[in-house]
């Protein structure tokens, strides 16, 4: 009960985050008709650029693996304080719910969600860090193959909710033939199978779509761009990101070879749509939702195709 009780405060706070007014993209007039001169009109200013307009090229490595292990980190440092502190609340909201779930021992899945709310505060400190650097140097020749208006986060965090993803054969297909796997593992007869409970229902969902938003913006939104901007090679990139990132999803044979092939797909569609993680995520945090709905209904530990959510200790 604890955990949907926490799980109501999370949801509240993602709608909060998600209808906010964020800071927009400056818009210039309308200057159609205007015979003035062109060089006067005000510039487009990127979402991630920072605000002092400082424009030296940022280091695109470090300050994003330190946002990612210190939520926030970068974004103070840039004077993107709005997001800093978005960040690092809830980073820190996230060790709150840990230190609480290590005095109960009843349910993992407490412990499970403390850190999954920590790690979605890092993952998007991670991408809102390594964008804001490439703000800086994507105008003077570096990752030119990567998009000049990516996601921002609040359309992250959206992602899994726009269901207009599901007009693409792209998208339908992975999750159809997830979900008739997972329809085959559901037991047939009704002894076999367990009834969900409302913390299930929540843990399945809330876990789902923040590994969903967390992992695709570290993996497809972080290291595969890198990894294509050091090979120069498309085979290689998804071969060693996908290579990534099954190993962080543990070196069970059959975790490992699911999550090895997810990330070759999700790799090549995330470059078939301009390096945009937004139809990747959808699908990731589905595919989440349906394995863990699995898992209930077949009261076992994993599904065959369920991508273990990464742990870190500290």
């Amino acid at each position: 009960m604890k955990l949907l009780k926490t799980g109501y405060l999370f949801w509240i706070l993602l709608l909060i985050f998600s209808l906010s007014p964020l800071p927009t993209r400056a818009e210039p007039p309308d200057t159609r008709n205007d015979p003035g001169d062109e060089e006067n009109e005000p510039r487009l200013k990127p979402f991630y650029e920072p605000p002092n307009e400082d424009l030296r090229p940022r280091n695109f490595i470090g300050p994003p693996l330190l946002s990612f292990l210190l939520p926030g980190f970068d974004q103070w440092a840039e004077g993107q304080t709005k997001y800093g502190a978005l960040y690092t609340g809830v980073g820190f909201g996230g060790i709150i719910l840990l230190s609480q779930s290590r005095k109960s021992a009843i349910d993992n899945r407490y412990r499970d969600f403390a850190w999954q709310v920590y790690f979605t505060a890092g993952s998007l400190s991670l991408y809102h860090s390594f964008r804001t650097a490439l703000t800086t140097r994507i105008p003077n020749g570096d990752f030119s193959f990567m998009s000049s208006t990516p996601e921002r986060p609040s359309e992250l965090l959206e992602a899994p909710i726009d269901l207009s993803y599901l007009s693409r054969w792209t998208t339908v297909v992975p999750l159809g033939i997830a979900a008739g796997v997972f329809f085959f593992m559901t037991p047939s007869k009704s002894g076999d199978s367990a009834n969900g409970s409302l913390n299930d229902a929540f843990y399945a969902s809330s876990v789902g779509y923040m590994t969903g938003v967390g992992e695709e913006a570290v993996f497809r939104g972080f290291v595969l761009p890198l990894m294509y901007y050091y090979t120069e090679d498309q085979k290689l990139t998804l071969g060693l990101s996908s290579l990534i990132f099954a190993m962080g999803h543990g070196l069970k044979v059959r975790h490992f070879v699911t999550a090895f092939f997810f990330g070759l797909y999700s790799g090549w569609l995330t470059q078939e749509n301009n390096w945009s993680i937004g139809e990747v995520t959808f699908i990731h945090t589905w595919w989440d939702v349906m394995a863990f709905v699995a898992d209930y209904t077949n009261r076992r530990e994993h599904a065959f195709l369920r991508l273990p959510t990464i742990s870190i200790s500290f």
